[in-house]
């Protein structure tokens, strides 16, 4: 424990970006050390984008490592660099102060309390998130408004001993969403979900919320626990492309899906009327997509989308990422496409397969493009001479 309040007071002191892992959870958090205190501490935090995301409180009973120094912190901190440069949109980061001389747990949540602000919690013995709204602080106990966007039906009142709460993000990019949202999440009225899995209603379906602003999700066959979300883009005789959302609401980029994988379709959820009212949030705010992105592509329906996407990200060596018949997803560019088959450059923990593999274009089942991560992995190679 000394070894690890030394590496934390280090962090502070030299203000260290670092990577903080946790003994009980996968969960790895990257940012600057604000606070140490007592019992725990606060770390401002930036996602895989390298864009400020709020911050998070770790009990240091629950940090296992502080790492100063990785290829991971490297490749950060350029994308933090580079959402600086491009001026990425972004949530406005931590902006509370606390006193590392008191309790940082009762501190957050009165903050959350008095200006309404939803947070997530992570229990000890409990391996789930809870997202909520902090409505009472006493001197024993906190009471936290579950806040669930799948389920509008399980919203339960809590009440908490907040010495058992290990983990509290706050402020960050969804959660400063969930914030505004809250008052008319907390009016919208639960609905069943409303799912077409027959092939040909599929089709007919995709067909005609081509070009609608109506959000759907698509379910894959090879995992029916994974959804995409987004507006249908383009209908092709094989394929669809979803124009999609992310979690915070944000343009995602471009997913091209075979319609002999797609296992459903759901037009209506709890889930998809939290986006709606997300991405409603983003385009009053302005915050729709990154300027570095592009949500206006169109598609030419009469043509094999697979072979177009392969054939134009290999003359412009764009990083792409596909999902394989056989279930491997990879991400990096093609070269050498013809009408069957194709060489793929994996990029894989940075670094550029030159040499490239053959796969065949019939075994490609997804294909994802223009999103934010791929942008930013290009980049990269480029800087780095290797694209």
């Amino acid at each position: 424990m000394n070894s690890i309040v030394d590496d934390l007071n280090r962090a502070l002191a030299q203000r260290l970006l670092v990577n903080v892992y946790q003994t009980n959870q996968d969960v790895v958090y990257t940012g600057y050390v604000t606070t140490v205190g007592k019992t725990g501490m606060i770390l401002a935090t930036y996602d895989d984008y390298g864009l400020s995301d709020g911050a998070v409180f770790l009990a240091l009973d629950v940090i296992d490592e502080v790492e100063f120094s990785s290829d991971d912190l490297d490749n950060m901190a350029f994308r933090m660099q580079t959402a600086q440069e491009e001026r990425f949109v972004q949530a406005g980061g931590l902006t509370m102060r606390f006193d590392g001389q008191r309790d940082l747990r009762r501190q957050i949540l009165s903050h959350a309390w008095v200006d309404h602000l939803v947070v997530m919690l992570v229990l000890a013995n409990d391996q789930r998130f809870y997202e909520g709204l902090v409505t009472h602080v006493g001197s024993e106990t906190v009471t936290v408004q579950i806040l669930n966007k799948f389920d509008y039906t399980d919203q339960p009142r809590r009440k908490l001993n907040p010495d058992d709460i290990e983990v509290i993000e706050f402020q960050g990019q969804e959660l400063s969403l969930q914030s505004l949202a809250a008052p008319r999440l907390q009016q919208l009225t639960h609905v069943d979900p409303e799912v077409i899995t027959a092939a040909d209603q599929m089709r007919e379906t995709l067909a005609r919320l081509v070009d609608q602003d109506a959000l759907v999700a698509l379910v894959p066959e090879h995992d029916r626990e994974l959804f995409f979300v987004g507006r249908v883009n383009t209908l092709t005789r094989n394929a669809v492309i979803l124009s999609l959302v992310d979690m915070t609401g944000q343009f995602g980029g471009y997913k091209v899906m075979r319609l002999s994988e797609l296992h459903a379709i759901l037009l209506q959820s709890d889930y998809l009327q939290t986006m709606r009212l997300f991405t409603l949030l983003n385009r009053a705010n302005r915050h729709q997509i990154q300027p570095v992105l592009n949500d206006e592509r169109l598609f030419d329906a009469t043509v094999d989308q697979f072979s177009a996407r392969l054939t134009q990200a290999a003359a412009f060596h764009t990083v792409i990422r596909l999902k394989l018949h056989d279930g491997n997803s990879l991400l990096g560019y093609p070269s050498q496409v013809g009408a069957k088959r194709f060489i793929f450059h994996q990029v894989d923990e940075g670094q550029l397969d030159q040499v490239g593999k053959i796969y065949q274009v019939a075994d490609v089942d997804e294909l994802a493009f223009g999103y934010l991560d791929a942008y930013l992995t290009e980049r990269q190679l480029k800087v780095e001479g290797d694209l």
